[in-house]
């Protein structure tokens, strides 16, 4: 059943309903420890750093992204658990490190390489506008570079949103096994999905006014949106009464 927006939304808050707490603290938990964890690289630099200072920096602070993918990846673990009605608590956000690390490490590394692919034009368009003489075409180049990045970029993000998800529930299948699957969920869904993500656009406003506090509140609705959406997908929300209906 393809629901719509509302719809999954409304679920969403029910399923949240008096619930909040372990997934916000999931949230908070998942940001605190990489930004704990890059503080020390970026003191390290000082006001003149050095060559080799800042390779180590960047190549820390990649290792923290991915990192930090494992640790979104438990956060959607608990809003899964507690959406099957099952046990779900703070701790559960180090699941994946427990369930084949490697399979979830390699799969961050894909979407950040196929973000990086999707970065490319823009990144020649904006050295071709650097390094020639300020001109109309070079604008133009860089403008119409950085459409195509920005294409590109969330076609990678509506066909691989739910890659974890697809690992947390396989624990036997592969990294690539999961990107095929996803792409073959998404076939007739990007509209759906897109919409679905535009429509929180002034939730995340209201995150930037409230200088991110709001943030505790509207990434977990959002994150449960989203999975009741991957679930809608495959078909599994059919299945799963609602505490409304549970009463």
């Amino acid at each position: 059943m393809k629901r719509s927006s509302k719809e999954l939304k409304r679920i969403a808050r029910d399923l949240l309903n008096n619930r909040y707490h372990v997934p916000m603290g999931a949230f908070v938990t998942a940001g605190i420890i990489p930004a704990v964890m890059e503080i020390p690289f970026s003191l390290s630099l000082g006001d003149y750093p050095s060559t080799p200072q800042i390779i180590f920096t960047l190549i820390a602070s990649y290792l923290i992204l991915l990192l930090s993918q494992l640790l979104n990846a438990g956060v959607f673990l608990i809003h899964l658990n507690m959406t099957r009605n099952l046990p779900f608590q703070l701790s559960q956000i180090f699941d994946p490190f427990r369930r084949g690390t490697d399979r979830f490490f390699f799969a961050a590394f894909l979407l950040s390489l196929l973000g990086l692919i999707s970065c490319l034009p823009v990144i020649v368009g904006g050295l071709y506008y650097y390094f020639r003489p300020p001109s109309l075409t070079s604008l133009l180049l860089l403008l119409v570079t950085g459409l195509l990045s920005l294409t590109l970029a969330t076609l990678v993000i509506l066909r691989y949103q739910f890659v974890f998800l697809f690992l947390l529930d396989h624990p036997h299948g592969s990294s690539l096994s999961a990107f095929s699957e996803c792409r073959l969920l998404m076939k007739k869904n990007k509209g759906r999905l897109l919409y679905l993500m535009l429509s929180f656009l002034g939730w995340k406003f209201l995150i930037l006014v409230s200088l991110g506090v709001a943030a505790l509140w509207i990434t977990p609705y959002l994150n449960q949106t989203l999975l009741n959406f991957y679930l809608d997908c495959s078909g599994e929300l059919d299945q799963i009464p609602t505490r409304n209906h549970l009463g």
